[in-house]
């Protein structure tokens, strides 16, 4: 009777380890077969990435078509990437712009607003198509034939700020400029404020 009590009890101590060791080793396979994994993914920056800073306004243009007209291509990433530029610009003069034309109100102040913002366009039209692409690639070749253009741009904002200016200068009368109390240097260093905050703002 005894020996079956210690045999029983050596087949019970043996049970115990053998599902004991099975569960560790379960536990270390679900463990080490977890990979991990980025929250984000896998991702990539753009080619020819380049970006705005206090002193330029910066832009990657994109544009996918034929690889059989590569020349085209670039032309058109290059006008995305002005596109881009311009957009920025707009976005931190137009501010600027408003505070001037509600100094004076009612349409005198909307005529004003009006002249100034299609000379600031009109001007920072010349200067985009002047900028040339500091940074130009091409993708492989796809399945289908087609190739993605990469260009990148970077436009001065004490250019913008000085060309502006003066454009809208030009185009103002003095009895404009006397409503508004517009002093081109005043002007100018308000522009390259704004400008330097649109970094600091997106």
């Amino acid at each position: 009777m005894k020996n079956i009590s210690i045999i029983t009890a050596a087949i019970v101590a043996a049970t115990l380890i053998l599902l004991s060791s099975c569960g560790a080793q379960k536990a270390t396979v679900t463990t080490n077969s977890t990979p991990s994994q980025s929250p984000f993914g896998e991702v990539y920056e753009v080619p020819c990435a380049v970006y705005d800073t206090p002193e330029q306004f910066a832009a990657t243009g994109i544009y996918r078509g034929s690889s059989y007209q590569k020349g085209e291509c670039q032309l058109n990433a290059l006008q995305n990437a002005r596109q881009l530029v311009y957009e920025k610009y707009h976005h931190a003069y137009k501010g600027m712009v408003s505070n001037y034309s509600q100094s004076i109100g009612n349409n005198r102040g909307n005529d004003i607003e009006t002249k100034i913002n299609r000379a600031g366009d009109q001007m920072m039209d010349i200067i985009l198509n002047d900028i040339q692409a500091n940074c130009v690639k091409f993708s492989a070749v796809g399945d289908d034939g087609m190739i993605e253009c990469y260009v990148g741009i970077v436009v001065p904002k004490a250019l913008i700020a000085e060309q502006v200016t003066k454009a809208v200068s030009d185009v103002l009368t003095p009895e404009e400029k006397d409503a508004i109390a517009f002093d081109e240097f005043v002007y100018r260093k308000q522009m390259q404020e704004r400008m330097a905050e649109y970094k600091e703002q997106n």
